[in-house]
């Protein structure tokens, strides 16, 4: 990137404020976000995150950015009046522990923000390597009473909060399917570009006569960033789960189904791999009994 005096400005301000190194480098113009993760940033609204590969990043719109690089805004002026995203993205499996962020005031809370940042760098390390700070790394950290130390005493519930609407929701959502479609559950939760008004819903693979017929719930992008953001708080979950209309989407089909009994087990066609074992499997083809070699002649006499 071309270096560009009034970015350097923008960084080298974070940085004095939160206590942390940004660089230039680690400003990121997005319209995408990051997968489901982390949504897109609104204009006016950075997000200020941990990467799981180490570095303190933000996110910002585009628009921001470049009015910011101009000197249209100057880069005081946008800190000061921003309305600050902080949190963190990990990665992994599940949208829920993944990437995660809430509304901060950084210049007001400062202080509290410092130690946060701390502490979640070295939660961070842990996620993604197993990595915990040894005795004397805990006595240089400035951060005391640490409840991630080994070595110092402290309690979550004295640190900044991480409260996770998005949790609440699942909950709402699963219980009102469940109640609504008796015998089947929802169990994963992601996001996706879709009407904010709808829940689509894709079954999981059933390998188990003990698992239940599930289907993984996928929200709108905006709706989780609405969330997320705290520009939406429902006071009743149950209610506010009421509100969404649950759509079937099964991969590689563009179409999506209403959802009734007879649409359900349409969906799973296929996908209870309980059913075909029990279909296709003769009784003396069991595993312990039968060489593996036997049973691989016989699976290939099946499907060709």
């Amino acid at each position: 990137m071309t270096e560009n005096k009034n970015l350097n400005r923008f960084a080298e301000e974070v940085s004095r404020i939160i206590d942390q190194h940004i660089t230039v480098d680690h400003i990121h113009p997005s319209t995408e976000g990051r997968f489901y993760y982390i949504q897109a940033p609104k204009s006016g609204a950075p997000m200020l995150l941990k990467h799981y590969r180490s570095p303190y990043f933000i996110d910002i719109h585009p628009d921001d950015f470049d009015e910011i690089a101009s000197g249209k805004v100057s880069a005081h002026d946008y800190v000061t009046s921003a309305n600050w995203m902080v949190g963190y993205y990990w990665g992994g499996g599940s949208m829920i522990g993944g990437g995660y962020y809430q509304p901060v005031d950084i210049l007001g809370r400062k202080e509290e923000v410092r130690r946060y940042l701390r502490i979640l760098s070295c939660r961070t390390h842990y996620h993604s390597s197993g990595y915990q700070p040894y005795e004397e790394e805990c006595t240089e950290c400035p951060v005391e009473n640490c409840p991630f130390s080994k070595y110092k005493e402290g309690r979550w519930t004295d640190e900044m909060e991480e409260f996770d609407p998005r949790i609440e929701f699942f909950r709402a959502l699963r219980a009102r399917f469940q109640l609504e479609y008796p015998g089947y559950s929802l169990r994963g939760f992601l996001c996706g570009e879709h009407p904010d008004g709808e829940i689509r819903i894709s079954p999981i693979g059933r390998y188990s006569k003990e698992e239940s017929f599930s289907f993984v719930a996928y929200a709108s992008s905006d709706i989780i960033r609405s969330l997320l953001m705290h520009e939406t708080e429902p006071e009743d979950w149950n209610e506010y789960a009421k509100s969404f209309e649950f759509r079937i989407h099964k991969l590689l089909d563009n179409q999506t189904y209403a959802v009734n009994s007879e649409n359900l087990e349409k969906a799973y066609e296929g996908m209870d791999f309980t059913k075909e074992e029990a279909n296709t499997q003769p009784e003396d083809m069991n595993e312990e009994k039968v060489p593996f070699k036997e049973r691989m002649m016989a699976f290939l006499k099946k499907v060709l």
